[in-house]
């Protein structure tokens, strides 16, 4: 594990979401659209990210795209109303691919969204392919040996990147010829260079498509010599939001 900040934000990030002095929301709106959330899916609105790269995919019409750790699915229902013709989301979370379904018929595009339970692409044939492949990765690396202790941590921590590595290898039956991969990440909570490696060793290239940089008060995170060694005179800690655009060698 080498980015500790990265780990220390994440447990911190899930402590907040499961404090039972944290008010259940059974909807939410993000993206000028209002959603429902059910119990036990990570909640899109606790940080910038999920809408941030829900914004930023470049979506089109007539195409086919499979969204990865789906959530709430909001990037699916966004593909849908933007014209994709077929539209998968999948989610290991069973109440993921359940929230996504209840949002896709909230929102009248259910007829052109799927949502499954799948372990990555599991719950696929074996060559179904997709002209745009878009995952909001749980990019907290955590060390190889921890397990999850609820749905909520593996929207957060990938032990190891090990997640990531299958990923690139398991997408290339997935991903039409002139397919794209856009992951949502962070650089400064994440591990980027592990990612880089894991998509070339599957014959992947990858660029940094969008980043915005956030700035986070260093007050609202419990006191630790990692915090302290990351924050700024003006007592902040500089995040950013980062996503990547990957192609086929």
């Amino acid at each position: 594990m080498d980015n500790k900040l990265g780990y220390e934000l994440g447990n911190w990030v899930v402590s907040q979401i499961q404090s039972p002095d944290r008010p259940a929301r059974a909807t939410f709106t993000l993206l000028d659209q209002e959603w429902e959330l059910l119990p036990e899916v990570f909640p899109p609105y606790t940080d910038p990210g999920p809408e941030l790269f829900a914004s930023w995919v470049p979506y089109e019409k007539g195409i086919s795209f499979l969204e990865m750790g789906c959530g709430a699915g909001l990037s699916s229902v966004l593909a849908a109303q933007r014209g994709s013709e077929r539209v998968v989301a999948l989610d290991i979370n069973p109440a993921a691919a359940e929230n996504t379904h209840r949002n896709a018929a909230r929102h009248g595009v259910s007829d052109r969204v799927t949502a499954l339970t799948s372990d990555l692409f599991d719950a696929l044939d074996p060559a179904e392919p997709f002209d745009l492949v878009f995952w909001n990765t749980p990019f907290i690396e955590a060390p190889e040996n921890r397990s999850y202790a609820g749905q909520i941590e593996r929207a957060v921590f990938d032990p190891g990147y090990e997640m990531v590595r299958r990923f690139f290898r398991d997408v290339v039956p997935h991903l039409a010829p002139a397919g794209r991969i856009y992951l949502g990440t962070s650089e400064a909570m994440g591990n980027k260079e592990k990612m880089l490696r894991a998509a070339a060793d599957a014959g992947f290239e990858g660029r940094r498509y969008r980043s915005e940089s956030v700035e986070l008060p260093a007050a609202d995170f419990p006191e630790s010599p990692v915090v302290a060694a990351h924050t700024n005179e003006r007592g902040i800690v500089d995040m950013d939001f980062t996503m990547y655009e990957f192609l086929r060698h």
